[in-house]
């Protein structure tokens, strides 16, 4: 079986190529699912103090939550950390996806980056899926600043393609997951970063849609919580990500680590065929090796 990680980053000013594909043979990781960068490189690590705080504001539905990411964004819609202000790309690169698939078919996946906020939707979608390597679409109303009614066309699409939609929430109307599952019943979505930042108050709910899964990735989780994610909506239903190249730095402290977030999955309290599954045969399944009914 082999082991995708469904998420992460194609950020080659932090992690390019060849040091991505040695990370991954280390790590024994088959295949990697590329989001075209939708930021400047953010700092190496983010305090893990501070990322407990989030978890815990996220997790217990605390104003902070959202306090704190007011706090972090401009007026302009960009982020402010640590003294500096990061840009938020409204129209991702695809295309420097897509070169990276043609490089290396055998190796990596892709996601096309959508944002209907910036008029990048079905004419987008409609110029890369016939690539090779796409296998969906990734859609973030947090960054981008949508409601998640303004994606239902895009979501529509991809429902009659057999496409994935790949989905990082936000707060209040930038999270109303259930409007695409609704308007779109026979969609598969996954959810970035187990239901980030809704987490517990979606994954019951959620077992209801049989077509709705949550990925793993991300320092925004820790292990207890990935475990929790998994135990409530079940390992058929829960995929392996990074979020590579951000958090969870290797033994020399300055670069990414691979097995990380493989042993959170590895560690599960699991028999060794829903391990399987969660670490890439769920993603087998969902994309296949040609991303569905293009």
């Amino acid at each position: 079986m082999a082991v995708i990680d469904v998420h992460a980053h194609w950020e080659p000013r932090m992690l390019d190529v060849p040091a991505m594909l040695a990370k991954m043979d280390a790590k024994r990781i088959d295949k990697v699912a590329l989001i075209p960068a939708m930021n400047d490189p953010l700092p190496d690590e983010t305090p893990e103090a501070l990322l407990k705080v989030l978890r815990f504001a996220m997790r217990s539905c605390h104003p902070l939550a959202q306090a704190l990411n007011v706090a972090f964004m401009t007026d302009e819609g960009n982020l402010r950390l640590k003294g500096r202000v990061f840009e938020i790309y409204a129209r991702p690169d695809n295309a420097a996806v897509a070169r990276v698939l043609a490089e290396h078919p055998d190796r990596f996946l892709g996601w096309i980056f959508l944002n209907p906020r910036a008029a990048i939707g079905i004419d987008e979608l409609e110029r890369w899926r016939h690539r090779p390597g796409f296998v969906g679409v990734k859609l973030h109303p947090h960054w981008h600043g949508w409601k998640v009614e303004e994606a239902i066309p895009i979501a529509t699409r991809c429902e009659e393609l057999g496409l994935p939609i790949l989905i990082h929430l936000g707060f209040a109307r930038k999270g109303e997951w259930r409007v695409l599952a609704d308007a779109c019943p026979r969609l598969t979505m996954i959810f970035a970063h187990a239901g980030m930042p809704h987490f517990d108050r979606m994954w019951g709910a959620i077992r209801d849609y049989p077509h709705l899964y949550l990925d793993v990735s991300s320092p925004y989780l820790d292990e207890a919580l990935a475990r929790d994610a998994v135990r409530a909506v079940g390992a058929e239903r829960t995929l392996y990500g990074t979020d590579a190249p951000y958090g969870f730095h290797d033994d020399e402290g300055h670069t990414y680590d691979y097995g990380a977030i493989r042993g959170w999955v590895e560690r599960l309290p699991l028999a060794a065929r829903e391990i399987d599954a969660v670490l890439g045969g769920n993603v087998e399944r969902l994309i296949g090796e040609g991303g569905g009914k293009r």
